[in-house]
């Protein structure tokens, strides 16, 4: 059986120091760093869920702006093409023009040396006829 006497005591003071020596040193400090860390999770969760919806409205704010700026571009890109064939018309017709204008100094001329050529071969054909019907006749035509 068990005898109560000053043992009991002395292990029941005993028991209740290491307790208390054990709390103040070992278990205390642990909880004291469980919480620390608990609230140190919580403001990093706290911090994540703010830069997640700042980096979410940032995301939404920059794809806003990059649809304007292809709306923009596209738009511009529009504007470009009808200057351009504008400009390239007024070049095709300006140039058109200057060819007629070419076109016909150049028929002037060609019409011009086409007289000459046919004023100078008419006399030269005058002149190989008499020919030809000299030697063909075997006398002079006069």
């Amino acid at each position: 059986m068990i005898d109560i006497d000053w043992t009991l005591y002395a292990n029941l003071i005993n028991f209740l120091l290491l307790v208390f020596l054990l709390n103040m040193v070992l278990f205390r400090p642990i909880r004291n760093a469980l919480r620390e860390r608990q609230a140190k999770m919580l403001a990093q969760e706290v911090d994540i869920n703010l830069l997640t919806d700042q980096g979410q409205s940032l995301e939404d704010e920059i794809k806003e702006k990059l649809a304007a700026a292809r709306r923009d571009g596209a738009g511009a890109r529009e504007t470009l093409k009808q200057e351009g064939a504008q400009a390239e018309a007024s070049l095709v017709d300006e140039v058109k023009r200057q060819v007629e204008v070419e076109w016909a100094t150049v028929e002037k001329k060609i019409k011009a040396d086409m007289a000459k050529a046919r004023a100078s071969l008419e006399t030269q054909a005058q002149s190989f006829a008499n020919l030809l019907a000299t030697k063909i006749l075997g006398r002079d035509l006069s």
